[in-house]
């Protein structure tokens, strides 16, 4: 038989605000422009294979809802092969993004965008990583574009930013395009209706929400059940707090129901429920499914809209239940919308998982946590400093086992998007946070601490860090003790608000009886074994891509791992491990592998992991007892100290940067290894891509890449070309600039001994110039060597068993040809190019080499796919980097020439043929022009 749960909800249920006290900032992905000028243009959009595209329904839609309050974008129209696909505007708080969302049954789907109303004139497309230049389309009117979703990027999402990138908000709304996988069938209950229509279906094992509430609150009204909190005893009547004695005896006001539309209403004053609100109806609900375990195990929500204090389930565990687990599932086109939170300190996140074990959560609903609406002080909801609220997130895991999210859609949260709190056995697969918001305090995940903790396929729209951990007690600035409470309500003054005081207090006690803990004992365990895997991750204005170690409170972090991580946005900092403000964090092992993190808008630096010094940190008694600190392992609460101990592991794998910052840094790391780094796109073979690092008290440092060859090999002493060119004396080539052909080219025209002096007639002369930084040089070096990778000739007639060698001299690029000042490689030309005159004794010479019997055709060009000869050709230049080290050059720029026959035109791998975002077929990194540095 049923038991149903009739009127005993608590009906003065407990909501809170709140927010870590810390400042925090955020992080981001790659990105590099393409323009219109260099895209493919065509008006063809390639043929579908077949793919099963599936549109979801309209949110909120369903039951008596008939409107979805999603409003379809006016920007851009969405087809995901061939199927149109709605976006949505984002636009609560500013207009960041339109999101265009479906599920179709390809990971690989053809994408098209058009933009009626706009000219296309830059696309960038995120994880840049993934998406070049050469992948992306634009149609010749410059009004669609098409993209193929990539295979290698292993995620559900891309960004799209048109005429602005990640750099600034010119392209704003950026169109987000989610591509979910087909449904597991497996996940959606039996949705048949109980014949008597009360919603609970004891033959299913199924509590269908939408029925079950509409019959709920019909025998219960909110008009009845909801009370004004009464006047009590305050917890801290008698104390003396900050210097004001509270007194004896001395209560709490006695509460009124207010407005709904009220602002600012701090308890114990409650907003009056409406008459739909589902809070009730929804503990109600848990509470049969419980009073029912061996029947009912699932609370199914069907397509509609409903509004409440959020889905908290508290104290509940699943192992009782048929099956052994809570499975909660949400249609769809559900929408699931926080009210305007009951009282400024009420705790009420989107989803609350406190106490509770053995719970999965599944379908595509959507979760609104209503943030910038509750938080808008100045027309529809509450202020939320520290002090005011307790921290509330969006989807909160709060001291909880064993719990599964599948498929969960979250936006606009009120602070953090998904987080944990001595949180342990969680696991979340392909979830959404979409809160593309100004909002202070918004993370994408944010496990503030737990063990066990899985996270793959996580796409992350929010306004601070990506991913945080090890933030504990996020809650602690409104505690009673702490000082922005004592200070708000003047304590310790003549005019100290005595009442407001306690009132603040029975909130916040009202609160820690919700939980069953208090705000310090929220993080109250090591964190461990978190993994966090294919995400996207965009903020709007601060935070890091990764931050670690932030407000530890003398706990440990222990085994974090991220694989194909993408950041995009950050303005702070990318991988961040923090010495923090209270207590040093004690951190076993950091890997970060196959991400991306844009660094384009960082002030300073990407990378800044700082460990432990062997110095030792105190905990007292005091930080134990008031404030959550990690207790004296004896038990005894009494002060103790601990040693801040370096990290034992940072690994960082085919980790990409787009920008080389400076001020990275890294301290206290007892092994680290930087494998296969990219800087700027490129693979950092020499010391001179490397992120600028200061390092000290670091055991061990690795630094190596993965040759063309597949062997690592250390990273080298020295520089590859920052700027490269060839120069042609025949007429049609003298006004040419070549700087982004895929190969460098010298030929002897026979006047000059490196035919330099040539400048009429019928002569083909070429010559080579590239340029490379000094800034890797701390002292004048004892060897430099410069590489060209040898591709072949031009002329069949030439033996294969002909000799040439090279001639290399430094020239300035403000002494030219042309007559001017200026002739740089990204402009030269033969006729404005670096006036020089080699002689035998100012020039370099590589040892003689044969010219083989690799054929290149005539002219420039890109040969993209001829065969590479591959040799390595070397020339000692260090006289030349000798002096111009000396001389305080920032940069060293070489003529290159060949010392042979008129009709040996010589070609090498230029840095575009080796590394360009359209390479030479046989060419790698390993080829680019560089030279190595002996110190």
């Amino acid at each position: 038989m049923i038991r149903p749960a009739g009127g005993d909800a608590d009906s003065n249920p407990a909501a809170a605000g709140g927010r870590s006290r810390a400042r925090r900032f955020i992080s981001a992905a790659v990105g590099a422009t393409l323009t219109v000028a260099s895209l493919m243009l065509t008006g063809v959009v390639p043929a579908h294979a077949a793919t099963t595209v599936h549109t979801y329904a309209p949110t909120g839609v369903g039951g008596t809802t008939t409107t979805s309050p999603d409003v379809v974008s006016t920007k851009y129209q969405v087809q995901a092969a061939g199927t149109s696909v709605d976006a949505v505007q984002y636009t609560a708080n500013g207009h960041n993004f339109d999101i265009a969302r479906f599920a179709s049954s390809s990971r690989t789907p053809t994408i098209t965008v058009t933009l009626p109303s706009t000219t296309i004139s830059t696309v960038n497309v995120y994880p840049a990583r993934y998406y070049p230049s050469s992948s992306i389309t634009v149609s010749s009117d410059k009004h669609t574009l098409t993209f193929q979703m990539s295979a290698a990027a292993n995620l559900n999402e891309a960004i799209v930013m048109v005429n602005g990138d990640s750099t600034n908000a010119a392209g704003q709304p950026y169109l987000a395009v989610v591509n979910d996988p087909l449904e597991d069938t497996s996940q959606r209950p039996d949705t048949t209706s109980a014949a008597d229509g009360s919603g609970v279906n004891l033959q299913t094992g199924v509590l269908n929400f939408q029925e079950f509430a509409a019959q709920y609150l019909a025998a219960h009204p909110n008009s009845a059940a909801q009370t004004a909190p009464a006047a009590t005893t305050s917890s801290v009547a008698g104390q003396t707090v900050d210097g004001t004695a509270i007194p004896a005896g001395q209560q709490t006001a006695a509460g009124s129901l207010v407005s709904a539309s009220s602002v600012n209403v701090r308890y114990p004053n409650v907003r009056v429920m409406s008459a739909d609100d589902d809070t009730y109806a929804l503990q109600a609900a848990l509470q049969t499914i419980e009073a029912n375990p061996t029947a009912l195990n699932t609370l199914y929500f069907p397509n509609g809209t409903y509004v409440w204090s959020g889905l908290l389930v508290n104290g509940l565990d699943g192992s009782t239940l048929k099956g052994g687990k809570l499975k909660i599932y949400t249609d769809e086109g559900a929408l699931l919308k926080n009210r305007v939170q009951a009282y400024m300190e009420a705790f009420e996140p989107a989803i609350g998982i406190i106490d509770s074990s053995n719970i999965e959560i599944d379908g595509r609903g959507v979760f609104d946590g209503n943030g910038v609406a509750n938080y808008n002080a100045s027309s529809s909801g509450d202020l939320h400093d520290a002090y005011r609220s307790q921290h509330q997130g969006g989807v909160m895991v709060m001291h909880s086992s064993n719990i599964t999210f599948n498929d969960t859609y979250e936006r606009n949260a009120k602070q953090w998007n998904f987080e944990t709190h001595s949180a342990h056995s969680v696991t979340f697969n392909n979830i959404k946070a979409l809160t593309p918001y100004r909002q202070p305090w918004v993370d994408g995940t944010d496990f503030a601490s737990g063990q066990d903790i899985t996270a793959n396929k996580v796409f992350t729209l929010g306004n601070d860090d990506a991913f945080a951990s090890g933030h504990y007690n996020p809650s602690n600035g409104f505690t009673p003790i702490a000082s922005g409470v004592w200070n708000n309500f003047q304590l310790g003054t003549s005019s100290a608000n005595v009442q407001g005081y306690v009132n603040a207090v029975a909130a916040y006690d009202t609160v820690t009886a919700q939980l069953g803990f208090n705000a310090n004992q929220w993080d109250n365990e090591d964190s461990k074994n978190i993994s966090v895997s294919n995400t996207l991750n965009w903020s709007v204005a601060a935070g890091n891509a990764i931050r670690l170690g932030y407000q530890t409170n003398g706990y440990r972090l222990t085994n974090y791992t991220f694989d194909n991580f993408n950041s995009l946005s950050a303005t702070a900092g990318g991988i961040t491990v923090m010495n923090s403000p209270n207590t040093y964090p004690r951190i076993q092992s950091l890997v970060v592998k196959n991400s991306s993190i844009d660094t384009s808008r960082f002030t300073t630096g990407g990378l800044s992991v700082n460990g432990g010094n062997g110095t030792t940190q105190t905990i007292t008694a005091d930080q134990q007892a008031k404030n959550g600190f990690a207790p004296n392992p004896d038990g005894s609460g009494t002060t103790y100290t601990y040693t801040k101990t370096p990290i034992g592991t940072v690994n960082l794998d085919n980790v990409w940067f787009s920008k080389q910052n400076t001020s990275n840094t890294m301290t206290g790391v007892t092994n680290a290894t930087l494998n296969n780094l990219h800087v700027a796109g490129q693979l950092v073979e020499y010391t001179s891509q490397q992120l600028p690092l200061t390092t000290s008290g670091i055991g061990t440092l690795t630094t190596t890449y993965t040759d063309a060859n597949g062997q690592t090999q250390n990273v080298k002493a020295g520089a590859p070309t920052n700027g490269d060119t060839w120069v042609g004396a025949w007429s049609g080539d003298q006004t040419a600039n070549n700087s982004s052909d895929l190969m460098l080219i010298t030929r002897n025209s026979g006047v000059g001994l490196m035919g330099e002096q040539y400048t009429t007639g019928s002569g083909d002369g070429k010559l080579s110039y590239l340029q490379f930084p000094l800034s890797i040089l701390t002292k004048s070096p004892s060897q430099a060597t410069l590489h060209l990778t040898y591709v072949g000739h031009r002329y069949s007639s030439v033996p294969s068993t002909d000799t040439d060698q090279l001639l290399v001299q430094p020239v300035t690029d403000t002494t030219c040809t042309g007559g001017g000042t200026s002739c740089p490689i990204s402009t030269m030309t033969w006729q404005n190019r670096p006036s020089f005159t080699a002689t035998s004794s100012s020039v370099a010479r590589s040892a003689t080499f044969t010219l083989g019997s690799t054929l290149i055709p005539e002219g420039g060009g890109t040969h993209q796919s001829n065969a590479i000869d591959g040799r390595d050709i070397t020339v000692d230049i260090t006289s030349f980097v000798q002096s111009a080290y000396a001389a305080s050059q920032s940069t060293l720029l070489l003529a290159v020439g060949d010392a042979g026959a008129t009709n040996h035109e010589l070609r090498f791998v230029s840095s575009e043929g080796a590394t360009g975002a359209v390479k030479l077929t046989n060419g790698n990194a390993d080829m680019a022009p560089a030279i190595t540095i002996t110190p």
